[in-house]
C-alpha cells in the first residue's frame, strides 16, 4: 500500500482541525457518563490557570457554566470571547468557569485569553484528571460544556461548538432555567 503524499496529508489534517477538535464528538458518538445526571461535580483539585490558589471543583456551586477548552482547539478560540461576553452580561445570574484541558501550549493559551479579554475564573487540567471522572464522560475532544445547578449538581453536559451568544443563552435557558 502506498503512503499518501505529504501535501494531501497536510490538507486533510487542516480540514480536520477546521471541522472541530474531536473525531467522535463531531460525529455524534458521545460516551455516556458513568453516573446518571444530575450528579455532583467531580472531587478533584485543579490549579488556577494564573498560578493562584488551587480550587476544589466539587466545592463550586451554580448556576454555573463550565467550559473545557485548549489552545489547540479551533472552536475553543471562537468561544472564549463569547464566554467573556456571557460572563459580563450574566454576572449576577450565572457564573462561568473555564478549564484549560490537556493543553501543553501554556503560552499560546495565555495569548488566547489575553486576546479574548477573559476575566472569568480559569483553571488548568494539564494531565486530563477530568477525563472519565464521573459524571464527566471520556473527553475525546473539545469543546466540552457542563451545566451546574445551585447545589453543585451537573445537570447536563454537551460536546458542542458554540458559535454565538444567543446559542449559549439558549443552552443556559434549557439546562439551567436561566432566561
Amino acid at each position: 500500500m502506498r503512503a499518501l503524499p505529504a501535501p494531501l496529508v497536510a490538507v486533510l489534517a487542516a480540514l480536520l482541525a477546521l471541522a472541530g477538535c474531536a473525531s467522535d464528538a463531531d460525529s455524534g458518538a458521545v460516551a455516556e457518563p458513568e453516573t446518571s445526571l444530575p450528579a455532583p461535580l467531580p472531587t478533584v483539585q485543579l490549579e488556577a490557570f494564573d498560578g493562584g490558589e488551587p480550587v476544589q471543583l466539587a466545592d463550586q456551586r451554580g448556576p454555573l457554566v463550565v467550559n473545557l477548552w485548549a489552545s489547540w482547539c479551533g472552536p475553543c478560540r471562537t468561544e472564549l470571547p463569547i464566554l467573556q461576553e456571557f460572563s459580563r452580561e450574566y454576572a449576577d445570574r450565572v457564573d462561568v468557569l473555564g478549564i484549560d484541558f490537556q493543553d501543553p501550549q501554556t503560552e499560546k493559551a495565555k495569548e488566547m485569553i489575553a486576546e479574548a479579554g477573559v476575566t472569568y475564573p480559569l483553571l488548568s487540567d494539564p494531565d486530563g484528571a477530568l477525563d472519565r471522572l464521573a459524571p464527566f464522560p471520556h473527553l475525546r475532544g473539545l469543546p466540552f460544556w457542563a451545566f451546574v445547578d445551585a447545589e453543585g449538581q451537573v445537570v447536563a453536559w454537551e460536546f458542542i461548538a458554540v458559535d454565538d451568544l444567543a446559542e449559549l443563552e439558549a443552552l443556559v435557558a434549557e439546562h439551567l432555567g436561566v432566561p
